[in-house]
């Protein structure tokens, strides 16, 4: 399963929506929680669409620390990066947990940081 969550972060790393889109499933689940509140997606299409949209207008984006780890029978992805975004620096940190089947995300649950203030 680590090598699913590899290709989950480098894919936002790379703003690549479609690499992140192979890493769900045809009908994959996605609730995230951010501070807006709760976002609910199905689909792979769809779920990867929710989290691009969050990074897509970022003009800098680096990944600054992550870890994939197996819970038992989820994966855990856990990811921060710092970023420029409307010429504001920030940092974004986000956790899933996730039910993986035939190799990719069937079911996620997302909680985000919130895109932070980054104090030079």
């Amino acid at each position: 399963m680590k090598g699913l969550g590899t290709r989950f972060v480098e894919a936002i790393a790379a703003q690549d929506p479609s690499d992140l889109a192979a890493c769900f499933a045809d009908d994959a689940q996605l609730r995230a929680l951010i501070p807006g509140g709760l976002r609910e997606r199905a689909g792979a299409a769809e779920s990867a669409s929710l989290i691009s949209m969050w990074f897509a207008d970022s003009t800098e984006m680096n990944l600054v620390a992550w870890s994939v780890e197996d819970v038992e029978d989820r994966l855990h992805i856990w990811y921060r990066f710092a970023g420029v975004e409307e010429g504001e620096p920030y940092l974004v940190e986000q956790q899933l947990f996730c039910a993986v089947a035939d190799g990719k995300i069937a079911r996620a649950d997302l909680l985000c940081s919130g895109f932070r203030p980054r104090v030079a």
